[in-house]
């Protein structure tokens, strides 16, 4: 009796230990695969922060420091800032031309002022409604 059931606990362990053994490995496997691609994507990730901190490709020189990427932001937005300045001419440059052609037509108190004056207090008042909805807890369903 204690023959056979040492016989059969052999047998079960050379039949269930190979396949256990395998589905370790695959799970180790799959483990080291997982653990290589988040390195992967943490390097792709430096790389573009890096790229994008120092508006260039990175390539491990001393003069990418801070202070570059700092002076380098620091021109961006400047330009940015010209442009938006820019901007904000060309739109006061475009409004004062309507007021001016809206003057010609108009006379300045007239039926199109009083619409486009009549128009603006709506849409101030519906803004300041919504705003005050949303502050009341109002999602917009």
């Amino acid at each position: 009796m204690r023959e056979k059931l040492d016989h059969e606990l052999k047998q079960a362990v050379s039949v269930t230990l190979p396949t256990h053994n395998t589905v370790r490995t695959a799970s180790v496997d799959l483990l080291a695969a997982t653990i290589e691609a988040s390195l992967v994507k943490l390097s792709l990730i430096k790389a573009r922060s890096e790229r994008s901190l120092y508006n260039q490709q990175f390539d491990g020189k001393e003069g990418n420091t801070m202070a570059h990427a700092i002076v380098a932001a620091h021109g961006a937005l400047k330009g940015d800032e010209q442009e938006m300045k820019a901007e904000a001419n060309s739109l006061d440059r475009q409004l004062q031309e309507y007021e001016s052609m809206l003057q010609l037509v108009d006379g300045g108190s007239g039926g199109y002022q009083q619409i486009i004056n009549d128009w603006t207090k709506v849409k101030q008042g519906t803004d300041e409604c919504l705003k005050d909805l949303r502050r009341l807890g109002w999602t917009g369903d």
